[in-house]
């Protein structure tokens, strides 16, 4: 039973959330706040699972003012994936005046609400299969986004950049993980860092590992959370995604998920093996956003835990790359 306060608020949000769907054209029915919703909550200000009359279920978002601007880039980002058959894009709905509603001071946008299978963690890093279908996912967009740009205004990002700032931040702020990793920022200096500008850019997902995945029992249902978007060195979805599978695993990058998912990209001849004996390297770079992450919430196990991480890669550098047949 619901007493006469809850009541009220029932009634209200039920106007609310009416209102809202109403300019979609979304006859709205109830909401679905025991349903989990993959992705990162961080990504808005507020998200719930709302069904309409007819069954459909959605997922309802409300984001701030400054988000305005990038959300609408990867609504029209995904809409234009989807145009191009992209099965496991979810694009967002959209209505006369575009992907983002404002409803009196709050912006809205709304797309269908997928249920997944949840990973079996940490045992999926074995997977051969998902390794396979995460592969072939990235094929299939990158053959399918190589005019975006031109239709699209796409943000560029500098991996190297990105790395060099932050040895400068980290010497400042946090001199003391700096002396712990002082050798990996040696070892792509000498090399990585010397020709990552002759890398050719792809468009990227950004942050593509089997976390932004809504898995089915034995396929990918949708790719989702794609704020970092945009032109990056080709490699750069594949090192993330390698990257993620050892933070779980380390001993799962030389494992049968790992190896397939490179054996499918290497057969199909996208990426020059020049580019591919980078990927080790691209992979460690991306560690550093990883380790800024935990650095600006000062979560210390996180921060030794990412530190032991990366030179553990680099210490045993030479096998995983005879594993990738890198070398």
């Amino acid at each position: 039973m619901i007493d006469n306060d809850g009541a009220v608020q029932y009634q209200q949000d039920s106007y609310h959330f009416s209102k809202i769907l109403s300019e979609w054209n979304i006859s709205f029915k109830k909401t679905h706040p025991e349903l989990i919703i993959s992705g990162s909550p961080q990504r808005c200000a507020y998200r719930i699972v709302v069904e309409d009359d007819n069954g459909h279920v959605y997922i309802l978002e409300k984001i701030s003012k400054t988000q305005f601007s990038h959300k609408q880039l990867i609504a029209q980002t995904l809409s234009y994936l989807s145009d191009k058959n992209i099965s496991e894009i979810n694009p967002y709905l959209k209505n006369e005046n575009g992907f983002i509603v404002k409803i009196d001071t709050t912006f809205w946008q709304i797309q269908p609400f997928i249920k997944g299978f949840e990973l079996n963690r940490p045992e999926y890093v074995l997977d051969a299969w998902r390794g396979k279908k995460l592969a072939d996912f990235l094929i299939r967009l990158w053959n399918n986004s190589e005019e975006i740009s031109e239709n699209i205004s796409l943000p560029f990002f500098s991996l190297k950049d990105y790395v060099l700032t932050m040895k400068n931040n980290m010497s400042r702020h946090h001199p003391v993980e700096l002396a712990q990793i002082e050798s990996v920022f040696e070892y792509l200096a000498s090399n990585f860092f010397l020709i990552y500008d002759q890398i050719p850019m792809r468009f990227c997902h950004g942050d593509y590992h089997p976390l932004n995945i809504i898995w089915d029992y034995d396929s990918i249902q949708a790719v989702i959370d794609w704020e970092f978007l945009g032109l990056k060195i080709e490699i750069y979805d594949m090192a993330n995604l390698l990257g993620c599978l050892g933070i779980e695993e380390p001993t799962s990058l030389t494992k049968d998920f790992a190896i397939e998912f490179i054996k499918t990209l290497k057969q199909s001849d996208l990426i020059s093996k020049k580019d591919f004996s980078y990927l080790f390297d691209c992979m460690i770079a991306l560690r550093f956003a990883w380790l800024a992450e935990w650095l600006s919430c000062n979560d210390r196990d996180m921060i030794q835990l990412e530190i032991d991480y990366m030179n553990l890669l680099l210490e045993n550098r030479l096998e995983i790359k005879r594993k990738w047949t890198l070398l």
